[in-house]
């Protein structure tokens, strides 16, 4: 019996350590992937919820976006997302298929917050 062993993930550029496992992804999804990152989402894997599996956004400071990214658990397709732009934003942007969810997540400025950031507002924080 011939086994051989599956290529090790790719790294996310930038990443933590080891960065986040793209396996049974497919390439559009780990590009979006890549595209939170360099947008300073912070990927990581959430816990999987029936047929999905959740990627979760967290820019840095409470000003910062956070949201999640939900993926088909057999297609590793992206299927919709959800982000909220900091912590005083009036409501969350969603997005369902691979194409809107990509423009969202584009449409995401990076955080200028800081962690322990004292400021009252997004507002306040960037300037």
């Amino acid at each position: 019996m011939n086994s051989t062993l599956a290529p090790a993930p790719e790294p996310i550029p930038g990443a933590a350590e080891g960065g986040i496992d793209l396996t049974g992804l497919t390439a559009y999804t780990a590009g979006i992937i890549r595209l939170a990152e360099a947008k300073g989402l912070r990927p990581t894997w959430g816990q999987p919820h029936g047929n999905s599996r959740r990627i979760i956004l967290n820019a840095v400071g409470p000003h910062g976006a956070f949201g999640s990214i939900t993926i088909g658990r057999t297609s590793g397709k992206v299927l919709r997302a959800e982000v909220v732009h900091g912590n005083d934003a009036r409501g969350a942007c969603r997005a369902q298929g691979t194409n809107a969810v990509r423009v969202l997540i584009n449409g995401v400025a990076r955080s200028a917050c800081k962690p322990g950031c004292g400021a009252t507002s997004s507002a306040a924080c960037r300037s």
